[in-house]
């Protein structure tokens, strides 16, 4: 089936838990495609963002790296003028699998049927951890579970409010911006890209021309690839502050954060940051 949008006649179709266990009626805990210019999958808790995939890189979606084609499915997604959807088949016929909104354990499951033991198996679930919880380190701040706190702040950003334990507050410059063309980017690898709802798309740009068109507009903090297959193309850029971030462990994602020119110091352009984050939460 598809999981999205028929945008020729406004029609939607996600997925919507029971109320409970005991109740079929349509519960609170729906997960679904976000029409925007660059889609993202995400889980709703009533009105309230619970999780968010990342925008799809043309291999996987770049919070999810584990959702790759493998021996059992292939998982695609599609975004042209007339529909936005993601789907997934088995590879073999002999495969059943089923998706649950579970509302009581606020999980989304995929379950696979097992012939040997008769029963449905557990095969991959979300949020697969805390990290996967949306926004929960606030503005400039990235999730990385091997660390303790989770969040950090990202290298160039200190924690707004030191000594706060609220993991959502935001984290702030050290050196204010110029907004002018003498700004530049520091590029952080490895990275679930930030929610994309205040993004926009060039598939026809590379990334030298997607840093040129950012550093243009004062008002864009970040870009990226929009695709990753062969050496990258296309052109993702951000606009105002960078939410949802997480370190993703193997994964080929980089991101380019705009920084002032101070910041940057010699070599711009060639700097990067491979789990270089220095500001985490201080608790008192």
């Amino acid at each position: 089936m598809k999981l999205g949008w028929d945008l020729r006649n406004g029609f939607e179709r996600r997925l919507t838990s029971w109320k409970s266990p005991n109740d079929p009626s349509p519960g609170n805990f729906t997960w679904e495609v976000e029409p925007q210019q660059n889609p993202e999958l995400v889980i709703w808790k009533g009105s309230t963002k619970f999780y968010k995939s990342g925008p799809w890189n043309s291999q996987r979606f770049s919070g999810a790296p584990e959702l790759k084609s493998n021996q059992l499915f292939n998982f695609s997604f599609v975004s042209n003028e007339n529909e936005i959807y993601y789907t997934y088949e088995a590879t073999n016929n002999l495969v059943i699998s089923r998706i649950v909104m579970n509302q009581t354990e606020q999980k989304r499951n995929r379950f696979t049927w097992s012939q040997s033991t008769q029963s449905w198996e557990l095969y991959a679930t979300v949020p697969r951890d805390r990290c996967d919880t949306y926004g929960l380190c606030g503005s400039y701040g990235v999730c990385i579970l091997s660390e303790s706190p989770f969040c950090q702040c990202l290298k160039g950003f200190t924690p707004k409010s030191p000594g706060n334990v609220d993991w959502s507050q935001e984290c702030v410059r050290n050196k204010p911006l110029n907004l002018s063309a003498i700004d530049g980017f520091i590029k952080f690898e490895g990275m679930k890209l930030p929610d994309a709802n205040h993004s926009l798309v060039n598939a026809n740009m590379n990334l030298k021309e997607c840093r040129e068109k950012c550093l243009q507009n004062s008002s864009c903090m970040a870009y990226a690839n929009l695709y990753v297959n062969g050496r990258g193309s296309g052109c993702t850029m951000w606009f105002g502050d960078l939410i949802d971030m997480r370190q993703i462990t193997g994964a080929a994602q980089d991101l380019f954060i705009r920084m002032s020119a101070s910041e940057l110091g010699p070599g711009e352009g060639k700097k990067k940051i491979s789990g270089g984050f220095r500001y985490p939460w201080s608790f008192s």
